[in-house]
């Protein structure tokens, strides 16, 4: 997109904003716009945190999708939802869709046939540390769950499958402040959505991983080499982890290395096993996939 300059007086020049621009962000005669000049380019921006976007949605045939479609919607940023539908037993779906990833959502109004939902709450703080905590309970589910297995305390994986749903709020949050702020990234806020979007996919992955064993539980125990699999593939999360707030080069290539090890492993269990190791090892080598796939983003956003 081009502008022309316009000249007033000797010393002020002016370049028109494009309309579709000012528009979307209710920009109005005599708002204060930030502007950052960076090298040859020049940045102008605007508080969208301040302004409100609503949406009107019916989900009478969304069906089991209904979540996700809420879900997206607060991702996207969007402050208020007017919701009609067909069938009354569909708002005790509702509820559930918002009770528990997405933070500030509250319904303010129902009558038959419809409801509104609204953000009507702040955020659970700045954005930077809600991105680490999320790496840190992620941390810490993967960690507990070696521990159980290496333990044989299998009745505890069923309470570590929780921390899945507070990794979910913090990644949730996280895209939704990454979409209606922005952030101060260097290169790419897209490789940075990727690597919060793959953190609760992983989360998601060490949640299943948990449930099946947990649900056969009285079965036989995990070989070692199994379990040296996931202790590899733990490592492998830390060090992305260390590498992501402090970026190491080491780090990422001794992650490439655990992953060809890891998955050469795991696929020989999966040849000689039919039963939980063979589970097992087809979920460590997703979550190792997993991690490694984290490194790309990482990499544009780093180098």
């Amino acid at each position: 997109m081009k502008r022309k300059v316009i000249q007033i007086a000797e010393s002020t020049q002016l370049v028109s904003l494009p309309r579709k621009w000012g528009k979307k962000y209710n920009i109005k005669k005599g708002d204060e716009l930030e502007v950052t000049i960076k090298g040859n380019k020049i940045e102008i921006s605007t508080d969208y945190s301040k302004t409100t976007e609503a949406m009107n949605l019916d989900i009478s045939d969304l069906g089991p999708m209904l979540s996700r479609w809420i879900h997206a919607l607060y991702k996207r940023g969007i402050d208020e939802i007017r919701i009609s539908y067909d069938d009354e037993s569909q708002i005790q779906e509702i509820y559930k869709s918002i009770e528990k990833e997405t933070v500030g959502y509250e319904i303010i109004d129902q009558s038959k046939g419809s409801c509104t939902i609204k953000y009507v709450t702040g955020e659970l703080g700045d954005f930077g540390s809600i991105l680490r905590r999320t790496f840190l309970v992620l941390l810490n589910m993967s960690e507990e769950t070696y521990d159980a297995l290496d333990k044989e305390q299998y009745d505890h994986l069923h309470n570590i499958s929780y921390l899945e749903e507070a990794n979910n709020r913090f990644t949730t949050v996280c895209r939704r402040m990454l979409n209606k702020q922005g952030y101060d990234v260097k290169h790419s806020s897209g490789a940075l959505y990727y690597i919060i979007e793959d953190l609760e996919n992983i989360a998601d992955y060490y949640k299943y991983l948990c449930v099946y064993l947990y649900k056969n539980k009285d079965k036989k125990r995990l070989d070692k080499e199994t379990l040296e699999c996931l202790k590899n593939t733990n490592l492998a999360l830390k060090l992305f982890y260390e590498s992501y707030y402090k970026f190491n080069k080491d780090n990422i290539v001794k992650i490439g290395i655990y992953r060809k090890e890891v998955i050469e492993k795991c696929l020989q269990i999966m040849e000689k096993n039919k039963g939980q190791n063979s589970v097992v090892a087809h979920h460590i080598i997703t979550i190792m996939q997993k991690i490694f796939c984290l490194i790309g983003p990482h990499l544009v956003i780093s180098i």
